[in-house]
C-alpha cells in the first residue's frame, strides 16, 4: 500500500457505494415491495413455524370458547372453528414443502381472525387482530403470509359481507356497501403489511449490510452462495476472496478517516467492474469477496479476477493523499464445494496462498491447500499435547572461541519427541507454534530448561570460564508482554548469572515491529543478557537500525560462510560485517563452520566465535555433560588445537 501527498496524480471514476451495491446484481434484482428475503435456516425457521403453528391451534379451543359465551350452540360454535382445522393440520405435515406449510399457518391464521369477527357479530373491535396477525407473519421473513392476507380480506369481506353483512359489518355504511368497505379494510391490511415488510427489510439490512460501503456483508453473501449452489448454478459460479495488501500500515499511517475513504472508493471500483448478476460484498476489515455466476467458462473467472487486480492498482485520490492499493486474490469454484460457507473458505485459502507466494497476485484453490490446512490443524492439536505431555528435549550445539577453539557456549535448539514421527527438527513444527500462539509457552519452557542445564554444566566445571548459552526467541515472543518477566524468573529459579544468557533475534522480527519491541529490548538488556542479531546479512542490514537496537553480538548467517576461502563476494561480505560490529562494539559469531578452510579464515578475518558441524553438531544435554567432563579429566579445560587451522578436531556427534 503506498502513498504520496499532492502529486495531482487522479485516480479512475470512483463510483458511489450505492452504485457498487447494485453491482451485486441479485441482492437487489426483486423489487423492495416484494422482497425476497434471506432465507431462514431449517433450524430457525422451524423453531419459528412451530410457533406459528401452536398460535394457530391454540385459536382452535379459544375461538370455540368465545363462541358459546356469544350464544353460539356448541354444534355451531365446533362448526364455526372446523374451518381452521385443515391448515392447521397441513401446517404440522413436515413431508409437505416450507411454502405449503408456511403459507397453511398464515392462512389459517388469518382466517382465525376473520372467524373472530363473524363470532363478534362484525365488531369494528374484532378487525384489529388482523393487525396482530399481521404483525406474527413478519417472523416468516417472506412477502407471501402477506399476499395471502391480503387477498383474503378483501375477498372474504366482499363474499360475505354481501351475503351476510351483519356478519361482517356494525356500519349500516358498511352494510349497504359490502364491496367498497372491502376493499378499504384490504387498503388497512396491505397499509399494515407494508409497514411490516418494510421494517423487517430495514431490520435485515442492518444484519446483512456493511454500514461503510452499504454492500452485503458475510451472512448476506454465505445466504446468496446457499441458494446458487442448491439450484443449478453450481457449475458455473466461482467466488473471489480480495485482501488488501499492507492495509493496516496505511491505516496507521494515513488515520482511519483516510482508511475509510479507500475502502468506500475501492468498493465503487470493484462494483464498477462487476456484472449485472455478480454479487460484490465486504466481508469484514479490508477483505472482499465477489461471487462470480453464470459462467459460460472457467477462465472467465481468471480474466474477471485478473481485471479486478489491475482495476485495484490504480492510484486513488483520498482526500490530500494519492494511494495505491495492492491486493491478494484468492480464486475457488463451486464444483466441489458443499455449500457457501465451503466455497468462502476454499476462495480464502487460496487468497493466502497467494500472499505466500509473494501478495499482488490471482491464486486458485487446490485440494491440497486444504490438506494443508487440515495437517496444520492436526499438528497444532498434537502440540498441545505435547506440551502438556513434555514430549519437547533441547539439543546444544557448541560455540567455539576462534582464538583459543575453546568451548565457550552452546545453543539451545529444540525437538520435539513424537510418539509416532519420532525426533522432529523445529523446522516441522515452529511456524504453526508461532501460528497458534503456542511457540509463547513452548519457548517460557525453552528458557527455564536451557538455564537450568546451562547453570548445571557452570557447577559441574566450576574452576573454568562460565559457559553461556544463547536462546532463539520469535517474533511472537518479542511482542508477549510477559516476556521479560519469564526471562526474569528463569534466571532466577535456574540460577544462572544473567551474562551468562544470550537472546537471539532476527532482523525482521524486529524491524517489523520496530516501536513495539525496543522498549522490550532495553529492558532484556537490563536485566543483563546479551542480545545477538540473527541471521545478519539477509534481512534489512541497515546501518541505523544497527546503531539503534541493543545488541551486542551479530551473527553471521550461514550462506555468507559456505564460500570463505574461495574468490566470491561473500568473503568481503563476511570481513565488512566483522570490522563493521567490531566498530560498533560487538563481537561476531560466524553460523555454518564446516571446514578447516572455513575455520582458519574466520580467524584471519578476526570473528570472534564460530559455530558449525565441523565444530560440532547439536547434541543432547547428556552427551555434551560427557564431553565437558572428559574434557575436564583429561586437561582441566577444553584443550586448543594448532593454530593452522589445519588440524582441527570434529567434536563428537551423538
Amino acid at each position: 500500500m503506498a502513498a504520496g501527498r499532492n502529486r495531482g496524480a487522479t485516480s479512475g471514476v470512483t463510483q458511489p457505494p450505492a452504485r457498487a451495491a447494485q453491482a451485486s446484481g441479485t441482492w437487489l434484482r426483486r423489487p423492495w415491495f416484494l422482497p425476497e428475503g434471506r432465507r431462514l435456516s431449517e433450524p430457525v425457521w422451524r423453531q419459528r413455524h412451530r410457533g406459528m403453528t401452536a398460535f394457530l391451534w391454540l385459536h382452535v379451543p379459544a375461538l370455540f370458547g368465545f363462541a358459546l359465551t356469544r350464544g353460539f350452540a356448541p354444534s355451531a360454535a365446533a362448526a364455526q372453528v372446523s374451518i381452521l382445522l385443515l391448515p392447521a393440520l397441513l401446517g404440522s405435515l413436515p413431508p409437505l414443502s416450507r411454502n405449503v406449510r408456511s403459507a397453511s399457518t398464515s392462512l389459517g391464521l388469518v382466517i382465525a381472525a376473520s372467524l373472530l369477527v363473524h363470532i363478534s357479530g362484525g365488531s369494528i373491535e374484532a378487525h384489529f387482530q388482523f393487525f396482530v396477525i399481521l404483525a406474527f407473519l413478519t417472523l416468516y421473513q417472506s412477502w407471501l403470509p402477506y399476499l395471502l392476507a391480503l387477498l383474503y380480506v378483501v375477498a372474504e369481506h366482499g363474499i360475505v359481507g354481501a351475503l351476510d353483512p351483519r356478519s361482517v359489518y356494525d356500519n349500516p355504511a358498511a352494510v349497504a356497501h359490502p364491496w367498497r368497505y372491502a376493499l378499504i379494510h384490504g387498503g388497512f391490511v396491505l397499509a399494515a403489511s407494508c409497514a411490516n415488510v418494510l421494517s423487517w427489510r430495514l431490520t435485515e439490512q442492518e444484519a446483512t449490510r456493511d454500514g461503510l460501503t452499504g454492500l452485503p456483508n458475510r451472512v448476506a453473501l454465505l445466504d446468496a452462495l446457499d441458494k446458487t449452489l442448491q439450484g443449478r448454478g453450481r457449475k458455473s459460479t466461482a467466488v473471489l476472496f480480495i485482501d488488501l495488501d499492507n492495509f493496516k500500515d496505511a491505516n496507521d499511517a494515513f488515520g482511519h478517516e483516510v482508511g475509510d475513504g479507500l475502502l468506500v472508493a475501492l468498493a465503487g471500483r470493484l462494483g464498477a467492474q462487476l456484472r449485472f448478476g455478480d454479487m460484490l460484498a465486504r466481508l469484514g476489515g479490508d477483505e472482499f469477496a465477489v461471487v462470480l455466476s453464470d459462467l459460460s467458462h472457467p477462465d472467465d473467472a481468471i480474466a474477471s479476477a485478473e481485471r479486478l487486480l489491475r482495476t485495484l492498482n490504480d492510484p486513488i485520490r483520498i482526500g490530500e493523499f494519492t494511494l495505491s492499493a495492492d491486493a491478494s486474490l484468492g480464486l475457488a469454484y463451486a464444483d466441489g464445494a458443499t455449500d457457501g460457507a465451503d466455497l468462502l473458505r476454499n476462495a480464502d485459502l487460496a487468497m493466502y496462498q497467494a500472499k505466500r507466494d509473494g501478495g499482488g497476485q490471482v491464486a486458485i484453490y487446490r485440494p491440497t491447500l486444504h490438506t494443508a490446512v487440515l495437517r496444520r490443524s492436526e499438528l497444532e492439536a498434537d502440540l498441545r499435547v505435547a506440551l502438556d505431555a513434555q514430549q519437547f528435549v533441547l539439543h546444544y550445539q557448541p560455540i567455539i572461541d576462534v582464538t583459543t577453539n575453546r568451548l565457550v557456549g552452546t545453543e539451545a535448539l529444540v525437538r520435539w519427541e513424537h510418539p509416532v514421527r519420532g525426533l522432529l527438527a523445529p523446522g516441522e513444527f515452529i511456524t504453526a507454534a508461532e501460528q497458534s500462539g503456542l511457540i509463547v509457552p513452548l519457548g517460557a519452557w525453552v528458557l527455564r530448561t536451557a538455564c537450568a542445564q546451562t547453570a548445571a554444566w557452570q557447577q559441574q566445571g566450576p574452576d573454568r570460564a562460565p559457559l553461556t548459552v544463547a536462546v532463539n526467541l520469535s517474533p511472537r515472543q518479542l511482542l508477549d508482554r510477559t516476556l521479560v518477566a519469564t526471562v526474569a524468573e528463569a534466571l532466577h529459579e535456574s540460577g544462572l548469572d544473567a551474562s551468562s544468557l544470550c537472546l537471539e533475534i532476527t532482523e525482521g522480527s524486529v524491524i517489523r515491529d520496530f516501536e513495539t519491541t525496543m522498549p522490550t529490548l532495553n529492558a532484556l538488556r537490563t536485566l543483563g543478557v546479551s542480545l545477538a542479531l540473527d541471521d545478519f546479512g539477509t534481512g534489512y542490514s541497515s546501518l541505523s537500525y544497527l546503531k539503534q537496537l541493543p545488541v551486542n553480538i551479530v551473527k553471521i548467517d550461514r550462506s555468507f560462510v559456505n564460500d570463505l576461502g574461495s574468490e566470491t563476494p561473500n568473503s568481503q561480505i563476511v570481513l565488512a560485517i566483522i570490522e563493521l560490529a567490531h566498530a560498533l562494539g560487538m563481537r561476531v559469531t560466524a553460523e555454518g563452520a564446516e571446514t578447516p578452510l572455513q575455520m582458519h579464515t574466520l580467524r584471519a578475518m578476526g570473528s570472534d566465535q564460530a559455530q558449525g558441524y565441523l565444530l560440532g553438531r547439536p547434541m543432547p544435554g547428556d552427551s555434551l555433560s560427557d564431553l565437558l567432563e572428559a574434557e575436564v579429566r583429561e586437561t582441566g579445560t577444553v584443550p586448543a588445537p594448532r593454530r593452522d587451522g589445519d588440524d582441527l578436531p570434529v567434536r563428537p556427534t551423538p
